[in-house]
């Protein structure tokens, strides 16, 4: 019983199947990487507390350009490394900006613009010093409280001379947390003031756009990649990745015990643009059927799953992933009900992400 309801709380709170939810007991299973996991502490819900759980959960980062289907911390590792070393002070600006936006911090935003800057807004009105610049982000944050910048891609940087730079790239936006993003293109003037810091002297932000299917999904770029999580007796293995047309994720996962495959499952995650929510669909290889909603809450997704095992009981519940960092997140179900009986929410559950095999190249 003990694999059995491994197994059925492990697929559960993938937001996957409930084709073993009946056997599921209210004991909560715990596997020598959850228990290390909790001696180094549960994550901490601030968004902003390491730049790899805002690339990976949000509120946003900044990147070198828009790449959807890499792996989680792709964008972060890139703007890091590959990006020329006097670009760097514009990719620290532009994250920055995106952390002080998510604290709603006026103020910083102001100090990334000279104080004679020039804003001019989508709609083309022009507000110009950083005083005023600092009173219409403040009236932005009191009037859209829950507004997010979720990423700033940063495409191209010029240099005109020793002390001017122009910025080129693209912005995601959403209104909501876990809402539906919209695009818009932006070009930055840069000046080099006398203190050696890089300012925005003139912003000017484009129309804004929906999102395409591709571009919503890349909320959850994260998941793509291999996942395992494992106890002494029992491992689950999922994979993630993109389909063909970039409209879609598509996840695998397998449960072994003691090396036998005892059940597997397909997900496919995709853009409803009727809801404007991203919504998941889920078979197992017992019969069973989960279709799920999935919402962002700061560093959290929660999955709201509803379907029925393979014996026909329905079954509603929750799951949380909460992300760590790039190679690491957890996931336990709350509220979890099957049948009539409302089960104990478990304990979070540890996956890790599987590095890509050495290629032999002899």
């Amino acid at each position: 019983m003990k694999n059995a309801r491994f197994k059925s709380v492990l697929v559960l709170a993938m937001g996957c199947s409930v084709g073993y939810i009946a056997a599921c007991s209210n004991e909560k299973p715990q596997s020598d990487a959850n228990a290390a996991a909790q001696q180094s502490g549960t994550p901490k819900s601030d968004t902003n507390s390491t730049k790899t759980r805002e690339q990976l959960a949000q509120p946003g980062t900044a990147t070198e350009s828009v790449a959807a289907g890499r792996g989680a911390g792709a964008e972060e590792e890139v703007a890091e490394t590959e990006a020329p070393e006097k670009e760097r002070p514009f990719r620290q600006s532009a994250q920055a900006f995106v952390d002080a936006y998510a604290k709603r911090d006026s103020k910083a935003i102001g100090q990334l613009f000279t104080k004679n800057a020039e804003f001019y807004d989508e709609f083309g009105e022009l507000t110009v010093g950083r005083d005023a610049i600092v009173e219409m982000f403040q009236e932005v944050f009191d009037t859209t409280p829950d507004a997010l910048v979720d990423e700033i891609n940063i495409e191209r940087v010029r240099f005109i001379s020793d002390g001017v730079a122009l910025e080129e790239g693209v912005v995601a936006t959403t209104t909501y947390p876990g809402g539906p993003r919209e695009i818009s293109r932006y070009i930055a003037l840069h000046v080099k003031e006398n203190d050696g810091e890089w300012r925005i002297n003139t912003l000017k932000d484009y129309t804004r756009e929906k999102g395409t299917r591709g571009e919503q999904l890349s909320q959850l770029a994260w998941l793509v990649g291999e996942w395992v999580s494992e106890d002494p007796s029992s491992v689950v293995h999922t994979t993630c990745e993109w389909s063909a047309d970039g409209n879609f994720l598509l996840r695998r996962f397998t449960v072994k015990i003691a090396d036998s495959a005892v059940m597997n499952g397909v997900q496919r995650i995709g853009w409803d643009p009727i809801r404007r929510e991203i919504r998941s669909w889920v078979f197992d290889s017992e019969g069973g059927y989960v279709e799920g909603t999935w919402k962002r809450n700061g560093d959290q997704w929660l999955v709201t799953s509803r379907g029925f095992n393979a014996a026909g009981e329905a079954a509603t519940g929750v799951a949380v992933y909460t992300i760590f960092d790039a190679e690491r997140i957890t996931w336990q179900h709350r509220n979890l009900v099957v049948g009539n009986e409302l089960r104990e929410d478990t304990a979070p559950i540890v996956m890790v992400r599987r590095p890509p095999a050495v290629q032999n190249t002899k």
